[in-house]
């Protein structure tokens, strides 16, 4: 294998987090992206559960979840130096990514698909969500 496969889906937010992440690291990647109603015999071979992102490479290398291609793209390029925090270390950026994805993603949702949810006040959780917004402003 001359350069990871990234299978993706344009529109997956945890997709677009590990594309932005390989290319902040300079990393060249072959781009496949998954059609899910007719899913690849080949990327059912690499990850049978079946959803983006998957990256594969040299050494066996076969990461399933964002977080571990957004770590792995930060450990082994330039991307480590331009996506870690200023006074900071790999792992805070990541527990930063880890504390979007469980105090401000699920408050987004809740908002902009606030028909989706029984008994939701869309307002009231943009304004919860909000609140992370402004914390990452006063960084």
């Amino acid at each position: 294998m001359s350069r990871p496969i990234l299978y993706s889906f344009r529109r997956c937010p945890y997709a677009m987090r590990a594309r932005l992440a390989l290319e902040a690291g300079g990393i060249d990647v072959e781009l496949r992206e998954i059609i899910f109603r007719d899913k690849a015999p080949e990327f059912l071979a690499a990850s049978p559960k079946g959803t983006v992102p998957v990256l594969m490479g040299a050494n066996n290398l076969l990461l399933e979840e964002s977080l571990d291609i957004i770590r792995w793209s930060m450990d082994t390029s330039k991307a480590g130096e331009l996506l870690k925090p200023d006074a900071g270390s790999t792992d805070k950026a990541i527990a930063l990514i880890e504390r979007m994805d469980a105090d401000f993603k699920p408050h987004l949702d809740k908002y902009k698909y606030a028909s989706r949810y029984e008994d939701v006040d869309g307002i009231a959780s943009r304004s919860k969500g909000s609140k992370f917004i402004e914390e990452l402003e006063g960084m």
